[in-house]
This record gives structure tokens, C-alpha cells and sequence, in this order.
């Protein structure tokens, strides 16, 4: 989910979604969760023991219990941001300080000292992950990260009101972060989406709250394909340039129009395109 000051993931492509202030819906392998925004920028969880140790990059602090693990899970933090930056068009972006990242020795220390549920898998606050190594790290490294970088390019405020495009490229990257995620959200798109897709006019206003699980996982199948169709076929820069005009307040239509005139001049000249692709 949106992640302007806390959302939690478990595992993967959204093993359960908590959405918006409340319910959790259960997912097939992921799981997201956004809280209710608030004020602070850091979480109020319990850090890691002493003798950790902290390593620095360019756009992240990354803290772990050993030397080794800092360094393995600091290259991976730039991998994954790199590969967010090219694909979003976002790369000459400067984010206003670095990102921190806790890395938790494992499930049993992350629960007692995030207090979070057991399905949990890792956590973003404000310019916070936490995470534990588990079999789904990377998906929901991906995941988390791109909403952070989302949040902060687009506004708070523009991200919340853009939910659909926030998910759209969450998920996206999440696919593009390692060949298992990928292939589950190929076989999802084709069992939940391709037969009955959501029409536009529905999809970038649904509000998964109060939904039913087939269609919450449904919904965040089809924002990721479609926030993937539009970087592949209209380009990264372009991407960015849309992002830029949604951003400054234009709506849709308007941010398609100028941004991608040559191909498509409103979002329902996407949605007839994404159609003949996903259909096929």
C-alpha cells in the first residue's frame, strides 16, 4: 500500500494487505499494510542490540549485526534503487537525506522488537525499512523501497490521492526484483486479470478497503501491469515527465496528454492498448 508513514509487507507480492487505517485482507504471498499517517519521520521501534554495525552508501545507512551482512544487504539496498530510478525515469532525483534500513536478526527478534504481527515480513516508517532476512526479502525490499521513493518524489499528499499508480509500480518492481516473484505475478495476471479486467474509471478510484480478497488481489495485479505497460511501451523518461505532471497537479488525462501525445492522448488510449497486450 502507500507508504507515507507506516505500512508493514509480508513476504512478497502481498501476502496480506492491510489497507488504509484498518483491515488486513489476507493475500496470496505478500503482505502490505498502510497506517494511519502521522507527523514523525522516525518509527517507534526498538533498534537493534549493541554491536551492530552500520554501513554507509550513497542513499543509504543500513545497519545489520555484522560487517559482512551491512555490506551484502547495503549492495543489494543500491541495487534495487538504481534499478527503481531507471525504470521510474526518477535517476537525477536527489532524495533529501539517506534512507535507513534495519536489518534484524531474525523473525523472532523483528516481532518482539516492532511488536508487528506474526505474518509480518518487513516495515517501512517514513524513511525506515525493517526487515529480516526471510525467503522474501527482495520482493518486499522492492516493494517498500519504491513506495519511499514515490512518496517522497510525488508529495506525500499526491501519493495518497494516486494510490493505483503508487501500487502500479510498487508492484511492478517487486516482479522485477527477482524471477520467482515475477513468475507469480505472471500466473496471477492471467488467472485474475486477463479474463475480466477492471475498467479505468474503476480501477484508479477503487478503494481496496471493504473488498473482497479476489478482488483486492485482482486490483493490485492489474495497477502492476498496467504502471509496467506504460514504462515499457511509452519509456522511462516519458514515465518520469507523467509522474512530473501528476505531480504538479494535472489530472490524468491532462499529465497523458502532455507527456505522451504522439501515442496516447488520455488514459483510456492506455487501457485500450494494456487490453490488446494482456488479452493475448
Amino acid at each position: 500500500m502507500t507508504s507515507p508513514l507506516c505500512r508493514l509487507s509480508r513476504l512478497s507480492f502481498a501476502a496480506a494487505v492491510c489497507l488504509g487505517a484498518g483491515g488486513c485482507v489476507p493475500l496470496p504471498e505478500g503482505t502490505v499494510l498502510d497506517l494511519p499517517q502521522g507527523q514523525a519521520l522516525e518509527s517507534p521501534y526498538k533498534g537493534l542490540d549493541p554491536g551492530y554495525k552500520t554501513q554507509e552508501t550513497t542513499h543509504f545507512s543500513v545497519k545489520a549485526y555484522s560487517s559482512s551482512d551491512a555490506s551484502d544487504y547495503a549492495r543489494l539496498c543500491e541495487e534495487n534503487y538504481s534499478r527503481i530510478m531507471q525504470d521510474l525515469g526518477t535517476y537525477s532525483f536527489v532524495p533529501s537525506r539517506p534512507y535507513n534500513v534495519v536489518f534484524y536478526r531474525d523473525a523472532a527478534e523483528y516481532h518482539a522488537k516492532t511488536g508487528l504481527p506474526e505474518w509480518s515480513g518487513g516495515a517501512a516508517y517514513g524513511n525506515v525499512l525493517l526487515l529480516y532476512e526471510n525467503p522474501g526479502l527482495r520482493a518486499t525490499m522492492a516493494h517498500e523501497m519504491t513506495h519511499l521513493v514515490f512518496n517522497e518524489f510525488m508529495g506525500l499528499r499526491q501519493a495518497s490521492q494516486l494510490r493505483w499508480l503508487n501500487e502500479g509500480v510498487a508492484v511492478y518492481e517487486e516482479t522485477r526484483s527477482n524471477s520467482q516473484s515475477e513468475a507469480s505475478y505472471a500466473r496471477r495476471l492471467n488467472e485474475t486479470v486477463a479474463p475480466n479486467p477492471i475498467p479505468f474509471s474503476q480501477m484508479v478510484n477503487l478503494a481496496p478497503q471493504g473488498e473482497s480478497l479476489k478482488n483486492v488481489d485482482r486490483w493490485y495485479a492489474q495497477v502492476g501491469s498496467v504502471a509496467g505497460f506504460m514504462i515499457r511501451n511509452g519509456g522511462s523518461f516519458n514515465f518520469s515527465l507523467f509522474l512530473s505532471k501528476l505531480r504538479d497537479g494535472a489530472s490524468p488525462d491532462q499529465a497523458v496528454a502532455d507527456t505522451y501525445s504522439g501515442s496516447w492522448k488520455k488514459l483510456e488510449d492506455i487501457e485500450k492498448n494494456w487490453l490488446l497486450e494482456v488479452k493475448r
